[in-house]
């Protein structure tokens, strides 16, 4: 469970690591696998954090029109 900023970066920097990736972002085309990565797991960190103050239904929207 992703509850602070340092577990969502390990978390992020563990996935980048398993798809094998070198390069610290993801390109515009060609990488639709780690941009839904990180998508998931920021959804997971406002869910579960005091950041996202509960009400999460804008960031959940984003997630819908990916």
């Amino acid at each position: 469970m992703i509850k602070t900023k340092d577990d969502l970066k390990l978390y992020l920097e563990q996935d980048k690591e398993q798809l094998g990736k070198t390069y610290s972002k993801p390109h515009v085309f060609g990488d639709e696998i780690w941009k839904f990565q990180i998508y998931l797991r920021k959804l997971e960190y406002y869910t579960n954090s005091s950041v996202g103050g509960g009400d999460n239904t804008h960031y959940n929207e984003k997630i819908f029109f990916f």
